[in-house]
């Protein structure tokens, strides 16, 4: 992976905040229980909604610090949770999911490695299972990522499942952790059911 997000996660409260993304609460309305793999888990804030929810859950991260916080708040909320310190390019598939998640980590890496890893995703979810995928586009106001989407590159990759959301949209300002900068990303999102 092209960045490491252990100095980020140091402090508390969640460098990308403690709320699970909006479509990772409306996938509720297609899928209530099952097996979830959350690639690039970072803190939990996804998979830890999930889990609340009685999902069976699994979060893979690069970041130790990151899998450490996704653990320590599996406890604090009473939820089992696997965690895997791994690289997610590096991460074998061994089984089936009904969710995969990918948000906000494909674009941290090269163009050969994120066809790859959704290729997997999508072999290894179960027939309606559901994949969600976040990612930053070629509108983003800072280009230096190693790959953004195109507009409808995600589209186009699942035309084969029925696609239940699809957005492009220029985020409001945020900003990560307490000393971050507010800035704006230009994002895709999909949320796409094997058929």
């Amino acid at each position: 992976m092209a960045y490491n997000f252990e100095g980020s996660y140091k402090g508390e409260g969640g460098y990308f905040g403690l709320k699970p993304d909006k479509e990772i609460i409306s996938i509720l309305k297609y899928i209530k229980n099952g097996y979830v793999l959350d690639l690039g888990v970072g803190e939990g804030r996804n998979a830890l909604f999930l889990a609340k929810k009685g999902f069976n859950v699994t979060g893979i991260d690069l970041s130790k610090t990151g899998i450490n916080h996704f653990l320590k708040s599996s406890k604090a909320i009473n939820v089992k949770v696997k965690a895997i310190i791994k690289d997610i390019i590096k991460f074998r598939f061994n089984k089936d999911y009904d969710i995969i998640i990918s948000s906000s980590t494909l674009h941290f890496l090269n163009e050969k490695h994120v066809y790859k890893i959704i290729k997997n995703m999508k072999a290894h979810t179960n027939k309606g299972g559901i994949n969600f995928i976040k990612v930053f586009t070629v509108k983003n106001p800072a280009k230096n990522f190693p790959y953004l989407f195109k507009k409808n590159e995600l589209k186009k990759i699942y035309k084969d499942w029925k696609i239940l959301q699809y957005k492009e949209h220029l985020t409001p300002f945020e900003k990560h952790g307490e000393s971050g900068m507010l800035h704006k990303h230009a994002i895709a999102s999909i949320i796409a059911r094997k058929i």
